[in-house]
C-alpha cells in the first residue's frame, strides 16, 4: 500500500527558510536520500501503520521518504514539531463530539473564516484536555488549503517580541510569522512569567490591534476563563479580540494517559506513525 499522499500546497522551502531551521535544529532532517524518520531506510523502506482509520487491521507501507521529508520542513517551518506532525483527527478521541465538530466546522469554512479575521480561543481550566493537539490539527487542515500560518508557544512568541527590538532578523521575523502571517495560533496564553507582565501586555496589544486592523484571524488556547484573559490582558485589547472570536471551553478526560496507552501499544506492534497533514 501506499502512504498519505503530500498536499498540493507543500511545497520547497525557501533558501533562508531552510538555513534557518539548520540553524535552530542542528539535527535537522535533510536528505532524504540518506536517511528518513519515518521508515528509518529500513525493510526495504517500508512501515506498518493502521489500514484505516477504524485500526483494527495493519498494512504494510511504502515509504516515500522524499515526500515525508518535505511535510517535515512544511510543518517545522510553520512550527508544529515532530510529534503534532505524526496526530491526525483520530486522535481526540477523548474529546466531546461536539467540540471537535465546532474546530472541524472553522476549518471547513476556513476561506471565510479567515477572510473576515474570525478569531478561535480554546480554553480550559484543567490540563491534558487536548486544546494543543487541537489547535495543531486546526493549523495544519488550514496549511493544506493554502493557508500561511504560524504555531508557536505564547512565551515564545514574547522573546521574539524582546529580540526584535533589537535585532532587525528578529524584527522582520516577528512581522513574517507573528504581525502579517494568515493565521497565528498561540499556545498557552497565560502560563508567561508574570515578571514580564507590562511588557506582555504591550505585546498583547501590538499584536491584536494589528491583527484585527487587518483581518487576520488569531487560534488561541489558554488555561485562563475568558473573564481572567479579559482581567489580564486589558479590557479594550480583549474586547477586540472578542468582537470576531469564538470561545470554546474545551472539556474532558485528560488525554494524556489514553496517549500513553496507544504509544505502548504501537511500540509492541512494531507500528511507526508516518508524518501526516491532517
Amino acid at each position: 500500500m501506499k502512504p498519505p499522499s503530500k498536499p498540493d500546497v507543500c511545497m520547497p522551502l525557501s533558501d533562508p527558510d531552510f538555513e534557518r531551521l539548520k540553524i535552530t535544529y542542528p539535527k535537522l532532517w535533510v536528505d532524504p536520500k540518506r536517511e528518513c524518520k519515518t521508515c528509518l531506510k529500513q525493510n526495504d523502506n517500508t512501515y506498518r501503520w493502521w489500514a484505516d482509520s477504524s485500526r483494527t487491521e495493519i498494512a504494510t507501507y511504502e515509504c516515500d521518504c522524499t515526500a515525508q521529508w518535505m511535510m517535515h520542513l512544511w510543518l517545522l517551518n510553520a512550527g508544529i514539531g515532530t510529534n503534532y506532525q505524526r496526530l491526525t483527527w483520530d486522535d481526540v478521541a477523548t474529546v466531546d463530539k461536539g467540540i471537535v465538530e465546532q474546530i472541524m466546522g472553522y476549518a471547513l469554512n476556513a476561506a471565510r473564516n479567515v477572510s473576515d479575521g474570525r478569531n478561535l480561543v480554546l480554553w480550559s481550566t484543567g490540563p491534558g484536555t487536548g486544546k494543543t493537539l487541537l489547535l495543531t490539527l486546526l493549523l495544519k487542515t488550514l496549511m493544506v488549503q493554502g493557508v500561511q500560518v504560524h504555531f508557536s508557544q505564547f512565551n515564545e512568541i514574547i522573546d521574539l517580541f524582546t529580540n526584535s527590538w533589537r535585532d532587525k532578523g528578529e524584527r522582520e521575523q516577528w512581522n513574517r510569522r507573528v504581525r502579517n502571517v494568515d493565521a497565528l495560533g498561540m499556545d498557552d496564553m497565560g502560563k508567561e512569567h508574570k515578571g514580564r507582565l507590562e511588557m506582555v501586555e504591550a505585546m498583547v496589544d501590538q499584536i491584536v490591534r494589528a491583527r484585527v486592523s487587518d483581518s487576520r484571524p488569531m487560534a488561541i488556547t489558554s488555561n485562563l476563563t475568558p473573564q481572567q484573559m479579559q482581567e489580564g490582558y486589558g479590557g479594550y485589547v480583549m474586547s477586540l479580540l472578542s468582537e470576531q472570536a469564538d470561545f470554546i471551553e474545551v472539556t474532558g478526560a485528560d488525554f494524556r494517559p489514553r496517549r500513553r496507552e496507544l504509544s505502548a501499544q504501537e511500540a509492541r506492534l512494531g507500528l511507526v506513525r508516518p508524518i501526516a497533514a491532517v
